[in-house]
């Protein structure tokens, strides 16, 4: 059985039996890690509130050849962020940025990149630092994070090169890796419309890292369009339906 020490942000937990819970971590040695913390749901657990959703910790597990489920052996708090657990609306931003984690990123792979910006981006809900951009950033960032990164600046199929200022409807295609001009928008199969505006803000923000593309300031309709894109470009990696990333409920908020 081999002790493994590293920093961990929790993702989701539920029930297991009468006094266990069963944690879904995003751990920045192993990447997704599930354990068992036994006794967990009982009134004077060791682990106290270093379990709850979207806390920092580090955490001290046991693994066994063979096993799927660590052994939770010790969790302390590093930043508990108990102000997203206090409001509805941070509850289901905060709910979003880990579930989108938790289906992006396969189990047992590190990925210091992701594991850093979902710190970031907790640590920014929880400022109140114009959390609809945060989250929008988030997902541009964990795709590129995740090993598909899109492009804007050329049509990907005939490779006319965009220019700034020309009024023309281009096209979003996942399955062609990026933008393509209306010339060309046969040239793929389903087609998400976009305009030179968001298409230069999604260049822009790709070419920024988390905090400096902050400074960013989508209007509502780039906002609407760049939803529209997150939404197709995670169906097409993962091939889960889209409605799987419009979800406005915290499931790992409600079983304890």
């Amino acid at each position: 059985m081999a002790l493994l020490s590293t920093r961990a942000i929790v993702l989701s937990g539920i029930r297991l039996g009468e006094a266990d819970r069963l944690i879904t971590f995003f751990t920045s040695h192993k990447g997704i890690l599930k354990g068992v913390a036994k006794g967990a749901r009982r009134m004077k657990s060791r682990f106290g509130a270093s379990l709850e959703p979207f806390t920092h910790c580090t955490l001290i597990v046991f693994e066994k050849p063979g096993d799927q489920l660590a052994r939770i052996n010790q969790c302390d708090i590093i930043h508990s962020f108990q102000s997203l657990r206090e409001d509805w609306n941070d509850i289901e931003r905060a709910s979003r940025m880990v579930d989108l984690v938790a289906q992006m990123t396969p189990d047992g792979e590190a990925n210091a990149q992701i594991f850093k910006l979902l710190l970031q981006g907790l640590e920014h809900l929880e400022e109140k630092k114009n959390p609809p951009l945060s989250i929008m950033l988030f997902i541009n960032q964990l795709i590129m994070n995740s090993g598909y990164q899109p492009h804007w600046d050329n049509c990907q199929s005939c490779h006319t090169v965009f220019k700034s200022g020309v009024r023309e409807t281009l096209y979003f295609s996942a399955s062609a890796g990026g933008a393509l001009c209306s010339k060309c928008r046969n040239a793929a199969g389903a087609l998400i419309p976009m305009s030179q505006g968001t298409r230069a803000f999604l260049s822009a923000s790709q070419k920024m890292d988390y905090e400096r593309a902050h400074r960013l300031r989508p209007s509502l309709d780039i906002q609407k369009e760049c939803e529209a894109i997150f939404k197709s470009t995670l169906s097409y990696i993962t091939g889960k339906s889209e409605q799987r990333f419009a979800r406005k409920t915290a499931p790992s908020l409600q079983a304890r």
